[in-house]
């Protein structure tokens, strides 16, 4: 009897130390959780003001670039009515620089009506004319060479070809109308006439 008592307690006590070690186990896991739990909520409340920092440096820079639109709208506004201004200047310097021209022009009609001395009225025009081609020189407008020059296509135009054997292949032999450039820039090519010479020989071949 008193060997089963004592196995029995044996056996408790192995069984008390085994529970013991069970729950000393789940203790440390379960402070282990608790540790990771409390590492997390320091995570999100860290990420949760790192949002907040986030989403108010997005709003600054959406107000920023509200702010920078709205003055690039002005000062486009402000640019689109300086070149108007500047357009009007320039338009107006033009016609206070011919109204001389015009007057000279009607002078000349009053003079043809009272005169009969056409030599003096051409002499007028080619005056006025002379005028008027200074007015616009100085406003950059230049006339193209054309005659005695080498067809140019992006400065000359022809309109007709010639084969005359006095002069080079492909000669601007006549100019039928001036062509300008303004600043370089063409306004209208010059009317030209140019000599094109045909290949004789190619022509026998065939």
């Amino acid at each position: 009897m008193e060997e089963g008592k004592k196995k029995k307690r044996v056996s408790y006590k192995s069984e008390y130390l085994k529970t013991k070690e069970e729950l000393e186990s789940k203790k440390k896991e379960l402070e282990s959780v608790q540790k990771k739990l409390s590492s997390a909520e320091e995570k999100i409340k860290y990420l949760e003001k790192d949002l907040a920092s986030a989403d108010k440096e997005a709003e600054e820079y959406l107000d920023y670039l509200k702010r920078l639109k709205a003055e690039f709208e002005n000062y486009k506004k402000r640019m689109a009515k300086e070149r108007e201004s500047m357009r009007k200047l320039a338009v107006e310097d033009l016609i206070k620089q011919l109204l001389p021209v015009m007057d000279n022009l009607e002078r000349a009609i009053i003079s043809a009506g009272q005169s009969k001395d056409i030599c003096a009225l051409v002499e007028g025009v080619k005056m006025t004319l002379e005028e008027l081609r200074g007015v616009l020189k100085r406003q950059g407008l230049q006339e193209i060479k054309a005659e005695g020059e080498e067809f140019n296509p992006y400065l000359h135009e022809a309109v007709m070809q010639v084969e005359l054997d006095k002069f080079p292949d492909n000669l601007v032999v006549e100019e039928m109308r001036k062509g300008y450039k303004l600043n370089d820039k063409v306004l209208r090519p010059a009317m030209v006439k140019v000599n094109k010479k045909v290949n004789k020989a190619k022509n026998e071949d065939s």
